[in-house]
């Protein structure tokens, strides 16, 4: 009954979410696309999907009609997901017929078939339609399965997985209710656990040996398990199966490894000597003896991988691509630790980071434990807005929002309006979209493109690899805040545009393009005290964001522009663009200038004196660190193409970025140095390599 109570509290929250827009009248499709996009979010986070591009997708092929709503190909992992919604919308939780499901499955599976017929040249290559079939159609040889996830908002009698297939292809169908959704967010778990009976889905247990741990925290397990059936879990479960380390292991990195393959394929027998096995966490096994009296694994409970996660991937692929038929003698050690419920979040990530210790993307901790994390949330807690009447929500852990809400107002209608007022849902930030705002402000729209969870990935390795003594303080909060409200503010005006297709594109290349040209000159604490953009910005953000969506397709050529917008090539084409800065902005850009401290200017206080192109000059400079200024001084003298007086200057701007630019260099100085990055960049200088 109380389940009951708080299912329908946050099937309220939902539909709030959903229909959360002060500034214009949502139409339905608009509300199944949030929806679709709010759910597929909670699935990324949790583990259970990679990614998904929303595009909702109706047509006839036949008699028959085709539906989705989101798709999303890993080519690597060889695997198609489709997306259907059934958005009920209604006051209370509604059930959902059998049929109507069964209905909309057999729909939306006909996605496969139709992009395989569809002659691509009927349609416009500008639209999202284009995008998914040629996608699709591009990757028929690369898909090896098929998954449909069911998403709705309604109730429905059976959740969980199912399994058919399509000609050769394996599909593999995941239920999601407001039910289960439920019960994932307000597990407190990072993932939802997987529940394996070997018994009944291989029927065979497996072997193991129980090793006493001297501690009530765990226990352990060893077992050699036949490579067969690791395959078909990695085929069944796909991420679901990795600790978030290790899953954003295999996406940095390529899925087979060579050795490895040619072991499975050649030498079957002895890849138990040649291979170090697996390290895995549960949060059961369940055991029983044999008929020779051995103790065996009958079924496990919440598996996480954390160890060997390429290992895993490369059996798959060969069973897959190789078509290898002889996984069964293939025996794959494990170490299994089964950790308590009550600290799973603290053991698991650290089982994990020390069974890598030989990769160094796992020194980033992914965790929503982590300290990065942990500090954002204080500083949410702590820092209001300008005002004083409301303050953001960093939800480090999806769920977090409504079990603060739930936690705090309880069942009260008045606390929760006051808690509503001062923590709106609109200012509620997750870790995917923190990472977004950070990228596309450091001027990776391309890493935003991968998706989600590759920009978070990229986002947090940045932080762990690049600033490992790094702690968030109030002027970093305040900074990503700002950030966020740019980044929404050019959401809003996107939807206004009503690009046709590539709008997730736009909007990142659109905000990247602002900081690029701006040169670090924007003075990110006027949104903060404002609590929104200034006009001027919004003018330019509405004024370029149409020439960034034509440029995004016209320098994609013939190529798939959703993959090109990926590339690096892709962004260094658009920072060619032309793009005006009015001189209204340019005033405001001026507010946030460093003057310089150094110069005849600067001694006779005329520094506030300088041109635009003085100001932009000096702001180049201060984008670069100490070590950059000093690696190209001797990179200069070596190749000897840069003159004295650049070498020399070069050497004093190094010092300056050392002291942390206690001194700002004149704008003789910055032109200087200006003029020798570009020699640089024209020798195709890497400071890395130097």
């Amino acid at each position: 009954m109380i389940e009951n109570l708080e299912i329908e509290e946050f099937y309220k929250t939902i539909r709030a979410e959903i229909n959360d827009e002060n500034t214009e009248i949502l139409d339905e499709g608009y509300r199944v696309d949030r929806f679709t996009n709010l759910v597929a979010n909670y699935l990324g986070d949790f583990g259970v999907i990679s990614d998904a591009n929303i595009y909702a997708f109706d047509k006839k092929m036949g008699s028959s009609r085709v539906i989705s709503n989101a798709w999303y190909v890993d080519e690597e992992e060889g695997r198609l997901s489709i997306f259907i919604s059934n958005f009920v919308d209604q006051d209370q939780v509604t059930p959902v017929v059998n049929s109507e499901v069964s209905l909309m499955l057999k729909q939306a599976l006909r996605i496969y078939e139709y992009a395989k017929k569809i002659e691509l040249n009927s349609l416009e290559p500008a639209s999202s339609e284009y995008t998914m079939l040629r996608t699709i159609k591009d990757s028929l040889t690369e898909i090896t399965q098929i998954r449909v996830y069911f998403l709705t908002d309604g109730v429905l009698k059976n959740t969980g997985d199912g399994a058919s297939t399509v000609g050769d292809l394996p599909v593999y169908y995941s239920y999601w209710d407001i039910q289960r959704l439920y019960r994932l967010v307000s597990s407190g778990r990072q993932y939802e656990p997987i529940d394996i009976d070997f018994s009944e889905k291989f029927g065979k247990s497996i072997d193991c040996l129980t090793m006493p741990s001297g501690t009530d925290e765990y226990s352990g397990f060893l077992a050699i398990i036949p490579g067969d059936i690791l395959a078909s879990l990695y085929d069944e479960y796909g991420p679901r199966l990795m600790e978030l380390n290790v899953r954003s292991f295999l996406q940095q990195r390529g899925k087979v490894n060579k050795g490895i393959r040619e072991t499975i394929l050649n030498e079957p027998q002895r890849f138990l000597a040649y291979n170090n096995g697996i390290s895995a966490t549960a949060e059961e096994i369940r055991t029983e003896r044999n008929s020779d009296g051995n103790l065996v694994i009958k079924g496990i409970t919440g598996l996480q991988i954390v160890n060997g996660g390429q290992t895993v991937a490369s059996i798959s692929r060969a069973k897959k691509n190789d078509r290898c038929e002889h996984l069964d003698i293939l025996g794959v050690q494990a170490k299994i630790s089964v950790v308590k419920a009550d600290i799973l979040d603290e053991l698991i990530p650290k089982i994990s980071r020390y069974s890598n210790t030989q990769n160094t993307v796992n020194e980033a901790d992914f965790s929503s434990n982590d300290p990065f994390h942990v500090s954002i949330e204080k500083l949410s807690n702590s820092i209001w807005a300008p005002g004083e009447q409301a303050r953001w929500f960093y939800e480090r852990a999806r769920g977090q929002y409504e079990v603060s809400r739930n936690r705090i107002a309880g069942h009260s209608a008045a606390k929760r309006r006051v808690f509503d007022q001062q923590t709106p849902k609109q200012q509620k930030i997750v870790k995917t979209d923190l990472a977004k705002y950070y990228n596309c402000w450091e001027q990776k729209p391309n890493i935003v493109g991968l998706g989600a969870q590759k920009s978070f990935i990229n986002f947090i390795k940045h932080i762990a690899n690049d600033h490992p003594e790094f702690v968030p303080d109030e002027e970093f909060y305040k900074d990503i805040i700002a950030k966020a409200i740019i980044y929404k503010t050019a959401e809003k005006i996107a939807r206004k545009h009503k690009f046709p297709s590539y709008r997730a594109n736009a909007i990142a290349y659109t905000v990247s393009l602002v900081s690029f040209k701006t040169i670090g000159r924007f003075d990110l604490r006027t949104v903060w005290d404002n609590q929104e953009v200034p006009q001027v910005l919004y003018e330019v953000l509405n004024d370029w964001m149409p020439i960034v969506w034509e440029s995004l397709i016209e320098t994609a050529g013939s190529r798939n522009v959703t993959e090109w917008a990926k590339k690096e090539e892709c962004w260094a084409e658009l920072q060619l663009l032309d793009l005006d800065i009015p001189a209204s902005f340019e005033n405001v850009l001026r507010v946030g200038d460093p003057l310089p401290t150094v110069g005849k200017k600067a001694r006779s206080g005329k520094a506030d004196k300088l041109s635009t192109i003085d100001r932009q000059n000096i702001n180049r400079v201060l984008q670069h660190n100490a070590d950059f200024w000093w690696r190209l001084g001797i990179w200069g003298r070596k190749t000897n193409l840069l003159s004295e007086i650049q070498l020399n200057i070069i050497h004093s701007i190094s010092g300056y970025a050392k002291d942390d630019w206690e001194k700002i260099p004149s704008a003789k100085q910055s032109k200087h140095c200006v003029r020798a990055l570009e020699v640089a960049k024209e020798e195709n200088f890497s400071h890395e390599d130097e």
